[in-house]
């Protein structure tokens, strides 16, 4: 009790005299005494006091419980009600403005401060813990996290935070009543079978898989912790940290690392035969008297030379793929500046891809597209007028496509057309462009018709695409 102020509402002036009285008496300070409701919204309005005395039978238009509801409309004030009657209606509607107490009349003193005191006390506690919950609540909803509730007793979701809906997909409206095993992938996991893992008495944490809504699977840090209550089934409480950006990354890495180390053995293997044949060469030569025999095994070891350079050269290139991690690339800059590179002559470079489309790709990428352009202007003909890029959706991902209206490509040399070494100049270019996709699981494919051109599709996979911002 430290002098808190209280407004007594009540319709008999000799009985709101003796609860002011009362009340002074035991240390409390008046703000005012009304017999009206309208007077009492108006007065608790203006200058709020911390507790309300209401009788529930006023003078004026309005009763005590609707003169309550209207002042909790603009303020958060405990009230008491002072009643004479306890039919069953009348304390229907008056529990619906959340009174922290009844008192019947007639009643004394010692119930009066008693009444007053716990409604008081009752009131800071409330306020200090709708304080708790704010912060909290607060926490819980600017967190980076999924965060969900979960129910022991039915094993499904009862409330997910803001952040839920960017890690599966789903609004919380919708994840409200899903089970976690809808998009929670348990396989392989040591009794992870129906989510038990969940609610395991020490809480568990562990990397799992979830299936996004459009289809992609991410990784995530998954930990749940218990909350008991009693009398009722307990509550698990799952945080879910997405961490599928790092696992691209990790598993790019690794990716890159097993293709150098494959073509370090197989440059290791071409050069070591290209200086076999230059032994061999060099040998016949020496035993060749001068003349066109002579002259053609100088001509091979030209040659043979010519191509160790190549490799080397090549090796230059490739061991580059995977030394900078993966990161999102938007599609339209990466053909308008491969455009800018080359010299395109009379074709016309037609770049449909919409703004803000971008994949997930190793940062060598940009070859990639310049390869496309190269190729198409070398091999196209003086016929070729166009080659144009555009985008479109299917149910294995993204298609990015890159046509041309040139001579097209043969039927023997689709064949191999991807192998490294095949091709009129170095023969590295598209067997170069198929690796760095493949860091990140794009496919490379030329999906042309003889005679129609050329046309190679890159299929992105869906959650290695997105829109700017997504």
């Amino acid at each position: 009790m430290a002098g808190e102020s209280i407004l007594v509402v009540e319709d008999n002036g000799i009985i709101a005299l003796q609860i002011a009285e009362l009340l002074e008496k035991n240390g409390y300070r008046i703000a005012g005494t009304t017999a009206f409701g309208e007077e009492a919204v108006a007065m608790a309005t203006k200058d709020p006091p911390d507790l309300i005395c209401m009788d529930i039978g006023l003078m004026g238009k309005i009763d005590g419980i609707e003169t309550a509801r209207q002042i909790h409309e603009h303020a958060d004030i405990p009230i008491i009600y002072l009643t004479a009657y306890s039919d069953t209606n009348r304390l229907a509607r008056a529990k619906e403005t959340s009174p922290y107490h009844y008192l019947v009349k007639p009643f004394n003193e010692r119930e009066l401060v008693f009444t007053v005191d716990l409604a008081l006390h009752r009131h800071a506690v409330d306020r200090q813990l709708r304080e708790t919950m704010q912060r909290y609540q607060a926490i819980v909803d600017n967190a980076a996290e999924g965060i969900l509730l979960v129910s022991g007793d039915t094993k499904t979701i009862l409330e997910a935070n803001p952040a839920s809906a960017r890690v599966f997909g789903y609004t919380g409206n919708e994840l409200t009543g899903m089970n976690p095993g809808d998009f929670i992938s348990w396989d392989g996991i040591p009794g992870g079978a129906g989510g038990g893992n969940l609610f395991a008495p020490d809480g568990w944490s562990g990397e799992v898989q979830l299936r996004h809504r459009d289809g992609s699977l991410r990784y995530a840090d998954l930990t749940s912790r218990i909350i008991p209550r009693e009398g009722a089934p307990p509550l698990a409480c799952v945080v879910v940290h997405d961490i599928t950006e790092r696992k691209r990354a990790e598993e790019a890495v690794s990716q890159a690392n097993k293709k150098l180390n494959l073509l370090s053995g197989i440059t290791r293997h071409d050069i070591i035969n290209l200086l076999s044949a230059l032994q061999v060469y060099q040998v016949f030569q020496e035993q060749e008297p001068p003349g066109p025999a002579r002259d053609e095994y100088s001509l091979k070891i030209k040659a043979a030379l010519q191509r160790i350079m190549a490799i080397i050269q090549f090796t230059r290139e490739y061991e580059e793929i995977g030394v900078r991690a993966p990161a999102w690339q938007d599609c339209y800059s990466l053909v308008d500046t491969a455009t800018a590179q080359v010299s395109a002559g009379k074709a016309v470079v037609v770049n449909d891809i919409p703004s803000g489309t971008e994949l997930f790709a190793d940062p060598l990428v940009q070859k990639v597209f310049y390869n496309l352009i190269d190729n198409a202007l070398r091999y196209g003909g003086s016929a070729m007028t166009k080659i144009r890029f555009f985008a479109s959706e299917t149910n294995n991902g993204l298609v990015l496509t890159c046509e041309d209206d040139g001579a097209g490509i043969g039927v023997e040399d689709k064949k191999h057309l991807f192998e490294r070494g095949f091709g009129k100049n170095t023969g590295l270019g598209l067997f170069l462009s198929r690796e760095i996709l493949s860091i990140t699981k794009i496919s490379l494919n030329e999906t042309s018709e003889p005679g129609n051109g050329a046309r190679f599709a890159l299929t992105v996979p869906k959650g290695t695409y997105r829109q700017s911002g997504g």
